[in-house]
């Protein structure tokens, strides 16, 4: 599985119905797959919304977790044009070869 930052967002809402996502995650139900720049931008964004020491904690999470798999991309399909920074999610996927 790959998540987009945005989405991320979302899941860690303890509000939200998506927060399951982050649950299954933190549980080891599936692995999450990263490229090298990924987890910065979670990162990023996280800093962005929530208390630093929050954002902070979810990075942390992110680097030691066994079901966090970085995978490498070798190649750039650059297939979002509208966003172009999430190409590197889609990317990270097709690499990744992931179901979702």
């Amino acid at each position: 599985m790959v998540i987009d930052s945005n989405l991320f967002v979302i899941c860690l809402n303890p509000l939200s119905k998506y927060i399951v996502v982050f649950r299954k995650l933190v549980q080891g139900s599936y692995k999450l797959c990263v490229s090298t720049d990924i987890p910065f931008e979670y990162l990023e964004i996280f800093n962005r919304k929530f208390k630093q020491g929050k954002a902070e904690t979810v990075f942390l999470f992110l680097r030691e977790a066994t079901n966090i798999i970085e995978t490498e991309v070798y190649y750039f399909w650059k297939l979002v044009a509208v966003d172009p920074d999430d190409n590197k999610f889609v990317d990270c996927a097709i690499a990744a070869d992931a179901d979702y």
